[in-house]
């Protein structure tokens, strides 16, 4: 459903995206994690054509986006992460300005879904709050009907039981056949509903797996504190061990079995010790160290 390979963009001199290479089936959800400055909204949008990618291919059902936008953009069910819209408008308004453009959109489903996010269809935008804007923002996007959905930090501003209802939706949306891509900040809840998670730094893709195979790299990421500094050359050491940070807080990047692991660190002055199985994007950051360089 959606193929993506090699792309790059630079704005000036500063290259944002590096031969980013993604694939994602029909029916997937693939979430998209990385930090502030990694390259995810210019990602995704490159894929709906706000952006002209400089080198690469992207596919959209089949559609070359670059030789033929306009098709593939229909193609496409888009939430951008900004919610500066059209502030006369009416919520109900302007989600049936936003679907227009989709042959295969359900307006009635559009509406039902503000109903069901209890945001009143006749309120004008300038008087809604940020989490309303988003709610808007969501249900055009699902009421498109499109075999693609492309949504930027869609939970952002979500109340709790507005999350459980769009993950709820989006569960829905890809057992239907409907792909999802979307981006995140929070590795975590990404984890909940991804089949797939791909996690962006510095304008490269350096982790494309299942959760269970990330989860399953986070057991071998400790991190420690000290009561007292240590340089790296007075830390234990072992086949496959990495260790950064310092003087005091250091984290553990290792191979083999953890107890073998754990005995050797006893002999450090230790004041606390944990895994990663909380924090997936700290094990990215232990496992995949780039060189640091500011994305848009």
């Amino acid at each position: 459903m959606l193929e993506i390979r090699n792309l790059d963009k630079s704005f000036g001199v500063q290259p944002v995206l590096r031969a980013v290479s993604l694939r994602a089936d029909q029916g997937v959800i693939l979430g998209l994690v990385g930090p502030n400055g990694a390259g995810k909204s210019t990602l995704l949008r490159c894929l709906v054509s706000v952006v002209r990618p400089d080198r690469g291919e992207i596919l959209v059902d089949g559609v070359d986006a670059q030789a033929d936008p306009l098709d593939a953009r229909r193609r496409i069910g888009y939430a951008p992460s900004e919610t500066a819209l059209y502030h006369r408008m009416t919520a109900g308004g302007l989600l049936k300005l936003a679907v227009a453009f989709h042959p295969s959109a359900d307006v009635d489903l559009g509406l039902q879904l503000l109903d069901r996010f209890a945001v009143p269809r006749d309120r004008r935008i300038r008087h809604l709050s940020h989490g309303m804007k988003r709610k808007v923002l969501l249900a055009q996007a699902l009421a498109c009907r499109t075999p693609l959905l492309v949504l930027d930090e869609p939970m952002e501003a979500l109340d709790p039981e507005a999350r459980r209802v769009v993950e709820g939706l989006l569960r829905e949306a890809a057992s239907a056949g409907t792909t999802v891509l979307f981006s995140s900040h929070d590795l975590m809840s990404t984890e909940r509903l991804c089949d797939r998670i791909a996690f962006l730094r510095t304008g490269r893709i350096v982790r494309d797996g299942t959760a269970a195979e990330l989860a399953a790299e986070a057991g071998r990421v400790l991190h420690v504190v000290l009561r007292e500094d240590r340089a790296e050359t007075d830390l234990p050491t072992g086949e496959g061990w990495t260790w950064a940070g310092g003087p005091r807080r250091w984290t553990l990047v290792y191979d083999g079995h953890a107890e073998d692991v754990l005995k050797a660190l006893s002999t450090l002055p230790i004041a606390g010790i944990r895994d990663s199985a909380a924090s997936l994007e700290e094990v990215f950051e232990a496992l995949y160290p780039l060189e640091t360089s500011p994305c848009d």
